[in-house]
C-alpha cells in the first residue's frame, strides 16, 4: 500500500483508507493488530464503511457491526446457531427486497419515453450545430 490514513476510531478498532496497486481500500483493524478486514473500492462495503467512518453519528452503528464481524470470524458456532442466523438473515433479505421501489409498467414506459425525447432533442441540436458550421 502506498498511502494509509486513519479516518475513524470506533471502540477498539481503527478504520483506515489506503491506496495502492491502482485501487483504494478501506481497512478495519483491531487496535491489537491481530485482526483485519479490508474492502476494495469496487466492493459495495467500501462505500458503506467509508461513509459511516466519515459520519460520527454513525460510529456507534459501525462499531457494533465491526464487533459482530469480529466475533463471527473468531468463533465456530454450532449448527443450531447457524440455522437460526440464516433464518434471521433470510427474513431481513425479504424485508429489504419488499422495501425496494419497483416501477410499474406505466412508470417505466414514461421514463423510457422521456429519455427517448431527450436523445432525439440532442440529435436535433447536434444536426443544427453541424449545419451551422
Amino acid at each position: 500500500m502506498n498511502e494509509k490514513r486513519v479516518i475513524a476510531r470506533v471502540g477498539n478498532f481503527i478504520v483506515t483508507k489506503e491506496n495502492g496497486n491502482g485501487m483504494d481500500w478501506v481497512s478495519i483493524k483491531a487496535v491489537s493488530g491481530f485482526w483485519t478486514m479490508r474492502f476494495r473500492q469496487d466492493n459495495m462495503m467500501f462505500r458503506i464503511v467509508n461513509e459511516m467512518a466519515g459520519d460520527e453519528n454513525l460510529h456507534a452503528y459501525l462499531e457494533s457491526w465491526v464487533k459482530m464481524c469480529y466475533l463471527m470470524s473468531n468463533c465456530m458456532p454450532d449448527l443450531d446457531f447457524m440455522e437460526e442466523f440464516y433464518k434471521i438473515y433470510s427474513d431481513w433479505s425479504e424485508r429489504q427486497a419488499k422495501s425496494e421501489e419497483v416501477l410499474s409498467d406505466e412508470e417505466d414506459a414514461k421514463i423510457l419515453e422521456e429519455e427517448r425525447r431527450k436523445w432525439e432533442m440532442k440529435e436535433e441540436l447536434s444536426d443544427l450545430d453541424e449545419g451551422a458550421t
